[in-house]
């Protein structure tokens, strides 16, 4: 796992880049991609989702932007009584991806950081019995492979979420008592995609 200390010196670095490279070697290209997720919760189930990514790539190999997700989620919140959480999670971040080569096979690190829009349905059955909208801070590091084909990339990523101060929710749904179910603080995610604009190789 890549370490604070060597993200902040990556995020430094593309700070410095972003002065050094001549804005005319610029180039954009857009991203779509296909997620599963796991949040490290017991009883979580894995599930699908989507997103986009528009980046700036100054030069072959360092590319800065902004993303988007959707993640649906889904786990068991109360076995007992058959309590299920259902809902969805959607980053929205800022991007900064370095490619470690500029040939046809591009291994890659980054990291993105950004809003975290959180939406639960607790239901019993059929029958929903609470809902929740949350907004948090997150980041993830990543870890990835691109192949260039021609202005094409394809490309497969691993992340992994941080969603800060996410406390569990306990919310009332009788007079009697409360029913206490958790938000994901952590979650691995895998993406696959296509970027168009991908920059040439070498």
């Amino acid at each position: 796992m890549i370490s604070p200390k060597n993200l902040r010196r990556f995020f430094s670095m593309g700070a410095l880049a972003m002065l050094l490279i001549p804005a005319a070697e610029a180039q954009v290209a857009f991203s779509l991609h296909g997620t599963l997720a796991a949040p490290t919760l017991d009883d979580a189930n894995t599930r699908g989702g989507a997103g986009a990514n528009l980046k700036l790539f100054l030069g072959k190999q360092f590319a800065i932007g902004a993303a988007a997700k959707y993640i649906s989620l889904s786990y068991e919140a109360n076995n007992s009584i058959g309590l299920q959480a259902i809902g969805s999670l959607i980053p929205v971040t800022a991007t900064a991806d370095y490619y470690l080569t500029s040939g046809f096979i591009r291994p890659y690190i980054g990291g993105e950081a950004g809003a975290y829009i959180q939406r639960y349905d607790l239901r019993q059955g059929t029958n929903s019995l609470y809902e929740s909208k949350t907004t948090r801070f997150g980041a993830a590091p990543k870890v990835g492979l691109a192949i260039a084909i021609g202005n094409l990339g394809i490309f497969a990523e691993g992340n992994y979420h941080f969603i800060f101060s996410n406390k569990d929710g306990s919310p009332d749904i009788t007079s009697s008592s409360n029913i206490s179910f958790k938000r994901p603080q952590n979650l691995w995610s895998l993406n696959a995609g296509i970027t168009f604009g991908f920059p040439n190789s070498n």
